[in-house]
Parts: structure tokens; C-alpha cells; sequence
């Protein structure tokens, strides 16, 4: 996993996700709320957003998390995995919450410098209606990457368990790298080489 793109609902999670991930696998991560929108939440013009995610997909190696789907297919067409977090719109609704009572008039890094965490109405009634609209949307637009290793998580536990994996491998890969030197110095005593 080198370009990594994490979708899903509002409060699914993949801020979380990707701020785990990034530093596990040495990857920088870019939250698509903090590069598209301005101080006090003016939103930046279409034009200006493809043009920043242009520029960004073209990096040796990135994990962007955002949904967007308007514009997703600059960075669906240069991941070579997808994530997709499936989670209930109870849930999400209810680490929306929490969220906004965390960081209620604090900035995160996952959105512009400058503004605070929103709750309102509109966003509630999104993330109860994003299977209706956003799920419908994800599943039909992510048929038309078959070729990427597309994974849905549906829960926290198939979450925790992908990045105990993700732990897993990487660890794995850093142990065969140094058996490897080991081994071929061993073969080369043995040989007489």
C-alpha cells in the first residue's frame, strides 16, 4: 500500500484510520477537509480542489481521506487501495457527537486551520441518509475499480483487526530484511566463499 484512499460517512472513522495508518506505514496522510475548504469554512471553488488534488496524487505516496465523490476519480484512478468504511449511521452519528463535544471550539488536523469542529442539522441528517445516497453511490462508483485492492470494513472490530494485520506485515517485512543479511552471510561462511 503506497497510495491509499479512505471513504465512507461522515464519523466512520477515517480520519482516525488514516492518522493510525500514516505513521505505521511511513506515509504522509492529507484529510481532503483541511485541503479544500478555507478559514471559517469557505469553501474552495471546484476548480482550485481538482487542481490541488492533481498536484497531490502525483506524490510517490500519499493516504487521502474524504469522500467527495464529485471529484474522486482523480484520486480512486491513482490508489492502489481503497478503504471503504461501512458503518452503521448510528454509529456514525454517535461519534459525530462525540466528536463536536471533544472538540468543541478546537481546531483538528483533519480540517482547516482556523475553524472548529460544525455539528448541525444538515450534518446529522446526512450521516442518517448517507445509505441512502452516499452508500448507494460509493458501492456503484467502486465497480468500476475492480483492478484496486478495495476493502469495506464494516465495523470497528474488522477495523482493528485490518491495521493489526497491517501491524502484522510490517513488522514481518522489517524481520525479513534483517534474517536476509544474516542468512546469506552464514551461506557464504559455510561455502567457504
Amino acid at each position: 500500500m503506497k497510495k491509499v484512499v479512505i471513504i465512507g460517512s461522515p464519523g466512520a472513522g477515517k480520519s482516525t484510520l488514516a492518522r493510525k495508518l500514516g505513521p505505521m506505514l511511513k506515509i504522509n496522510v492529507l484529510h481532503l477537509d483541511r485541503l479544500f475548504w478555507e478559514c471559517g469554512w469557505k469553501a474552495k471553488t471546484r476548480e482550485t480542489r481538482i487542481d490541488i488534488l492533481q498536484k497531490r496524487v502525483m506524490e510517490k505516496q500519499w493516504i487521502i481521506e474524504g469522500t467527495y465523490l464529485h471529484i474522486s476519480e482523480l484520486h480512486l484512478n491513482a490508489a492502489d487501495t481503497i478503504i471503504f468504511l461501512d458503518t452503521s449511521p448510528l454509529y456514525c452519528l454517535w461519534r459525530l457527537i462525540k466528536r463536536h463535544r471533544e472538540y468543541r471550539r478546537r481546531s483538528r488536523r483533519d480540517i482547516p486551520k482556523g475553524c472548529t469542529d460544525k455539528l448541525t442539522l444538515f450534518r446529522m441528517l446526512k450521516v442518517l441518509t448517507f445509505p441512502l445516497h452516499g452508500r448507494r453511490k460509493i458501492k456503484q462508483t467502486l465497480l468500476n475499480y475492480n483492478s484496486k485492492q478495495i476493502l469495506r470494513l464494516r465495523s470497528d472490530k474488522e477495523v482493528e483487526e485490518f491495521f493489526a494485520q497491517q501491524v502484522q506485515d510490517a513488522d514481518d517485512k522489517r524481520n525479513s530484511s534483517f534474517i536476509i543479511p544474516a542468512a546469506k552471510e552464514n551461506f557464504l561462511v559455510s561455502t567457504g566463499r
